[in-house]
């Protein structure tokens, strides 16, 4: 097994748990055929990956996360041997396979139509939650007939926001 990562496909970990959880699986890395994801149970976090391999492993997130890239391969280069993966970037760290069952996100992903789409710029999005204070504080969002804004709120905050929309084919 040997796959290239770069950055942006390794920030998947930032989706895993960070909390001890029954399913000790949320607290790793998930990467199988095509794919690396991360989810604290409820948020999934999904990347397209050249890995054709037929072995799903499991990585500790907190550790994952730690890697740095390699400048001149552009990312860290994962292979396998045996119960160990050597990570080969800035430096070459030996992480340990996890044990347990990373549940079927396949499961979770609708499959039928949606009933209406949204899209936004990591730019607008970034600039919407640099707004927040509280990180707990529940995000609400109001979606209303086609063209018309997506109302957000956080009334912990006091705070209303609107995205006008925006004609983009998705």
């Amino acid at each position: 097994m040997k796959i290239l990562l770069t950055k942006d496909q390794r920030a998947v970990a930032n989706a895993a748990s960070k909390e001890i959880h029954p399913k000790y699986a949320l607290k790793c890395v998930h990467i199988k055929k095509g794919i690396i994801e991360a989810s604290n149970g409820f948020l999934l976090i999904q990347k397209k990956i050249d890995y054709d391999g037929e072995e799903d492993f499991l990585l500790d997130a907190g550790e994952f996360k730690k890697l740095k890239d390699s400048k001149s391969m552009g990312g860290v280069s994962f292979s396998s041997e045996g119960d160990e993966i050597r990570a080969i970037g800035e430096n070459t760290v030996i992480l340990r396979k996890q044990s347990g069952v990373y549940p079927d996100s396949e499961a979770f992903i609708p499959k039928e139509e949606p009933v209406f789409k949204i899209a936004l710029s990591r730019k607008l999005l970034k600039k919407l939650i640099s707004t927040l204070d509280d990180d707990d504080a529940p995000v609400r969002f109001y979606f209303y007939p086609k063209l018309e804004p997506v109302k957000i709120s956080i009334p912990e905050e006091n705070t209303t926001a609107i995205i006008m929309p925006i004609n983009v084919e998705l």
